[in-house]
């Protein structure tokens, strides 16, 4: 009697020993797969997830003239060209072309205009927002004033 619960003893010790491990292996593959799935989402952004190449226009608000009719094209190699025509005033267009960079998080672009000055747009699907001097997107009555669409060229 005493070999039958000693048996039925370890036999039961065996089994809870079984199922922590289970537990570990169990929690471990989660933790890897909670890993993966972070990574993978840091790793998607507009940089390398979006189409972001081509040409987005919109008009912009003005503070002295009645708006900003603005072209940006971004490429590939990482260089744009500007446009902006100023309405109601008579003055040529003023084109802008250079280099612009990508943010850390792959999101935001900044044109490198000249003279020190730079702009900077948060890149969306089918659109970018153009920036406060802060690099926040604008907020308000004017908000979808500072959106540019991207042009469907086929």
């Amino acid at each position: 009697m005493k070999k039958t619960l000693l048996a039925t003893a370890l036999l039961g010790l065996v089994l809870v020993g079984c199922d922590q491990a289970s537990d570990k292996t169990s929690s471990t593959s989660s933790a890897a797969n909670d890993q993966v799935t972070e990574l993978s989402q840091a790793a998607d952004n507009a940089k390398n997830s979006l189409d972001w190449m081509g040409e987005y226009t919109g008009i912009e608000p003005c503070a002295d003239c009645s708006g900003i009719e603005t072209s940006l094209t971004l490429k590939d190699d990482g260089s744009y060209i500007l446009d902006q025509t100023y309405q109601g005033k008579e003055t040529k267009p003023l084109t802008t072309e250079g280099k612009f960079d990508w943010n850390d998080k792959g999101d935001t672009i900044t044109l490198n205009l000249g003279g020190g000055q730079t702009a900077q747009y948060f890149v969306g699907e089918q659109r970018i927002f153009h920036l406060d001097k802060d690099g926040k997107r604008v907020q308000g009555d004017l908000a979808d004033a500072y959106t540019l669409k991207k042009q469907d060229h086929k």
